[in-house]
Protein backbone atom coordinates (compact mmCIF):
# COMPACT_ATOMS: atom_id res chain seq x y z
CA UNK A 1 0.00 0.00 0.00
CA UNK A 2 2.00 3.39 -1.12
CA UNK A 3 1.59 5.93 1.23
CA UNK A 4 -0.81 8.35 0.06
CA UNK A 5 -3.39 5.89 -0.17
CA UNK A 6 -2.38 5.45 3.84
CA UNK A 7 -2.60 8.50 4.57
CA UNK A 8 -6.13 8.62 2.95
CA UNK A 9 -7.41 6.12 4.78
CA UNK A 10 -5.99 6.79 8.24
CA UNK A 11 -7.43 10.54 7.52
CA UNK A 12 -11.37 9.33 6.78
CA UNK A 13 -11.15 6.89 9.33
CA UNK A 14 -10.19 9.67 12.04
CA UNK A 15 -12.44 12.24 10.51
CA UNK A 16 -15.25 9.26 10.53
CA UNK A 17 -14.21 8.78 14.26
CA UNK A 18 -14.57 12.68 14.92
CA UNK A 19 -17.79 12.60 13.65
CA UNK A 20 -19.44 9.35 14.73
CA UNK A 21 -18.32 11.23 18.19
CA UNK A 22 -19.44 14.12 17.54
CA UNK A 23 -23.00 12.96 17.01
CA UNK A 24 -23.46 10.30 19.71
CA UNK A 25 -21.38 12.32 22.99
CA UNK A 26 -19.88 15.59 22.02
CA UNK A 27 -23.42 17.39 20.39
CA UNK A 28 -25.71 15.71 23.40
CA UNK A 29 -23.57 16.39 26.31
CA UNK A 30 -22.76 20.16 25.18
CA UNK A 31 -25.50 21.54 23.26
CA UNK A 32 -28.55 22.25 25.60
CA UNK A 33 -31.49 21.98 23.73
CA UNK A 34 -34.78 23.67 25.21
CA UNK A 35 -37.83 21.68 25.20
CA UNK A 36 -39.78 24.36 23.95
CA UNK A 37 -38.14 23.96 20.43
CA UNK A 38 -40.78 22.81 18.05
CA UNK A 39 -38.70 22.93 14.56
CA UNK A 40 -36.04 21.03 14.17
CA UNK A 41 -34.36 23.57 12.12
CA UNK A 42 -34.39 26.07 15.16
CA UNK A 43 -32.64 23.75 17.55
CA UNK A 44 -29.23 24.49 18.50
CA UNK A 45 -28.00 21.11 17.72
CA UNK A 46 -29.08 21.40 14.27
CA UNK A 47 -26.37 22.83 12.08
CA UNK A 48 -23.62 20.73 14.81
CA UNK A 49 -25.75 17.57 13.64
CA UNK A 50 -25.26 18.58 10.02
CA UNK A 51 -21.99 19.36 9.83
CA UNK A 52 -21.07 15.77 12.09
CA UNK A 53 -23.14 13.76 9.68
CA UNK A 54 -21.13 15.74 6.57
CA UNK A 55 -18.01 14.51 7.81
CA UNK A 56 -19.22 11.07 8.37
CA UNK A 57 -20.44 11.58 4.63
CA UNK A 58 -16.95 12.74 3.32
CA UNK A 59 -15.14 10.64 5.46
CA UNK A 60 -17.10 7.12 4.02
CA UNK A 61 -16.63 8.64 0.54
CA UNK A 62 -13.19 8.64 1.05
CA UNK A 63 -12.70 5.52 2.37
CA UNK A 64 -14.84 4.16 -0.60
CA UNK A 65 -12.80 6.09 -3.36
CA UNK A 66 -9.54 5.26 -1.61
CA UNK A 67 -11.01 1.37 -1.94
CA UNK A 68 -11.61 1.03 -5.35
CA UNK A 69 -8.74 3.71 -6.83
CA UNK A 70 -6.26 1.59 -8.83
CA UNK A 71 -3.24 1.34 -7.02
CA UNK A 72 -0.94 2.97 -9.21
CA UNK A 73 2.93 1.58 -10.07
CA UNK A 74 5.35 4.36 -9.68
CA UNK A 75 8.71 4.45 -11.04
CA UNK A 76 11.90 5.74 -9.52
CA UNK A 77 11.75 8.75 -11.77
CA UNK A 78 8.11 9.43 -11.38
CA UNK A 79 8.38 9.13 -7.57
CA UNK A 80 10.96 11.94 -7.44
CA UNK A 81 8.72 14.11 -9.52
CA UNK A 82 6.17 13.39 -7.09
CA UNK A 83 8.02 14.46 -4.21
CA UNK A 84 8.78 17.55 -5.95
CA UNK A 85 5.43 18.43 -6.92
CA UNK A 86 4.28 17.63 -3.27
CA UNK A 87 7.37 19.97 -1.99
CA UNK A 88 6.22 22.53 -4.18
CA UNK A 89 2.63 22.96 -2.60
CA UNK A 90 3.91 23.59 0.61
CA UNK A 91 2.97 26.85 0.94
CA UNK A 92 -0.72 25.57 -0.54
CA UNK A 93 -0.70 23.29 2.88
CA UNK A 94 0.62 26.47 5.44
CA UNK A 95 -2.05 27.94 3.79
CA UNK A 96 -4.96 25.86 4.88
CA UNK A 97 -3.12 26.36 8.12
CA UNK A 98 -3.31 30.26 8.32
CA UNK A 99 -6.91 29.76 7.15
CA UNK A 100 -7.81 27.26 10.35
CA UNK A 101 -5.79 30.10 12.78
CA UNK A 102 -7.85 32.82 11.25
CA UNK A 103 -11.48 31.11 11.66
CA UNK A 104 -9.92 30.12 15.39
CA UNK A 105 -9.73 34.11 15.77
CA UNK A 106 -13.00 34.78 14.45
CA UNK A 107 -14.37 32.24 17.14
CA UNK A 108 -12.44 33.72 19.77
CA UNK A 109 -13.43 37.48 18.58
CA UNK A 110 -17.16 36.98 18.22
CA UNK A 111 -18.24 37.27 21.76
CA UNK A 112 -16.68 41.46 21.79
CA UNK A 113 -16.38 42.03 18.75
CA UNK A 114 -19.98 40.37 17.11
CA UNK A 115 -20.65 38.65 14.39
CA UNK A 116 -20.41 41.55 11.76
CA UNK A 117 -17.82 43.07 12.86
CA UNK A 118 -15.63 39.95 12.98
CA UNK A 119 -16.74 38.68 9.76
CA UNK A 120 -15.80 41.84 7.90
CA UNK A 121 -11.84 41.42 9.27
CA UNK A 122 -11.92 38.11 8.96
CA UNK A 123 -13.74 38.38 5.05
CA UNK A 124 -11.18 41.21 4.14
CA UNK A 125 -8.11 39.60 6.03
CA UNK A 126 -9.02 36.21 3.64
CA UNK A 127 -9.27 37.81 0.42
CA UNK A 128 -6.26 39.57 0.59
CA UNK A 129 -4.53 36.86 1.89
CA UNK A 130 -5.77 34.01 -0.52
CA UNK A 131 -4.64 36.60 -3.83
CA UNK A 132 -6.84 39.26 -4.09
CA UNK A 133 -5.07 42.38 -5.13
CA UNK A 134 -8.18 45.27 -5.79
CA UNK A 135 -8.85 46.96 -2.38
CA UNK A 136 -11.62 48.24 -3.63
CA UNK A 137 -13.43 45.18 -3.93
CA UNK A 138 -11.67 42.95 -0.93
CA UNK A 139 -13.32 46.29 1.06
CA UNK A 140 -16.61 46.53 -0.83
CA UNK A 141 -16.91 42.49 -0.26
CA UNK A 142 -16.56 42.61 3.37
CA UNK A 143 -18.52 45.44 4.14
CA UNK A 144 -21.29 44.26 2.08
CA UNK A 145 -21.84 40.85 2.28
CA UNK A 146 -22.08 40.80 6.44
CA UNK A 147 -24.07 43.59 6.54
CA UNK A 148 -26.75 42.02 3.66
CA UNK A 149 -26.11 39.18 6.25
CA UNK A 150 -27.24 40.88 8.95
CA UNK A 151 -30.31 42.92 7.43
CA UNK A 152 -31.72 39.88 6.00
CA UNK A 153 -31.28 37.88 9.25
CA UNK A 154 -32.43 41.25 11.22
CA UNK A 155 -35.49 41.92 9.39
CA UNK A 156 -36.47 39.19 6.89
CA UNK A 157 -35.40 35.46 9.70
CA UNK A 158 -36.17 38.03 12.40
CA UNK A 159 -33.10 36.27 14.25
CA UNK A 160 -30.94 38.22 16.42
CA UNK A 161 -27.09 38.50 15.20
CA UNK A 162 -24.68 39.17 18.57
CA UNK A 163 -23.25 42.83 17.46
CA UNK A 164 -20.38 42.50 20.54
CA UNK A 165 -19.15 45.81 21.41
CA UNK A 166 -21.96 47.99 18.94
CA UNK A 167 -24.66 46.22 20.80
CA UNK A 168 -26.19 49.76 21.79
Amino acid sequence: MNSERHRDIITALIFLLLGIGAILFIIPSGVKVPSTVKIATLSPDFWPRIIASGTIAASLFLLIETALMPQPQVDEDEAEEIAKYQFANLPATLRIFVLVAALFAFYASLTTMGVVAASMILIFAMMLFFGERKLWLAALLSVAVPALLYLFFRYVASVPIPLGIFEN
